[in-house]
């Protein structure tokens, strides 16, 4: 797992803001820590090795957003939308990302600590080398997703829609789930538990096992 690469002897402390007025709409070699940006809107912001602390993003809407080598710790983006945009080696650490919508985005060589991402919208994307680790993940909607090299280890999936989404290179034995909307066709070669097999048999094969 590839993870970002940040010099951060380099840091300079920035205000979040300031990435409107530079060139480019580019945020890099910066810390931000601890700042509210409430109902903000923009389209194709950059930002490049970069860590932000402690901060809360409040149904903010950056459509088409560039992120490269960056750590989000302790952050809130619930309600936010990040439709179309792009996380290259990126990790998220004990962020609270509630209802965040990421539809029709990529991620590749991200990483989540710790999340929070119940009711999050994951549709349409192109998932390549991520790992969600001990992370809420009820009822997200992961709808016509490609799963490349995606791990789930220690997660809740309660409920989570995996329609049209193949799990066949996942392996779930160590998720918790009581109920896990997906296709009979798209957990084939899927790794279960012995207890979610018998769900998925139960589900799809109208089996009763006594």
């Amino acid at each position: 797992m590839q993870t970002p690469r940040i010099n951060f002897d380099g840091l300079i402390a920035t205000d979040f803001r300031d990435i409107y007025t530079n060139e480019d709409q580019l945020l890099a070699n910066a810390i931000v820590t601890d700042q509210l940006i409430a109902t903000q809107s923009a389209e194709h912001l950059i930002i490049e090795q970069t860590k932000f602390e402690k901060m809360t993003f409040s149904t903010a809407n950056f459509f088409r957003l560039e992120v490269t080598d960056v750590i989000f710790k302790d952050c809130d983006f619930s309600n936010c939308q990040f439709e179309k945009s792009s996380w290259y080696r990126v990790a998220f650490i004990n962020c609270k990302l509630v209802g965040t919508t990421f539809d029709q985005s990529l991620f590749k060589a991200v990483s989540f600590d710790a999340c929070n991402l119940n009711l999050a919208n994951l549709n349409e994307m192109k998932l390549a080398t991520v790992t969600f680790k001990d992370c809420q993940l009820t009822e997200i909607n992961c709808m016509d997703t490609s799963l490349k090299v995606t791990h789930f280890n220690d997660c809740n999936l309660n409920n989570a829609d995996f329609t049209n989404t193949p799990l066949n290179k996942c392996d779930l034995r160590n998720c918790q789930f009581e109920a896990l909307r997906v296709q009979p066709f798209d957990i084939r070669g899927c790794r279960v538990s012995a207890e979610q097999a018998l769900y998925f048999a139960n589900q799809f094969l109208e089996l009763r096992i006594d």
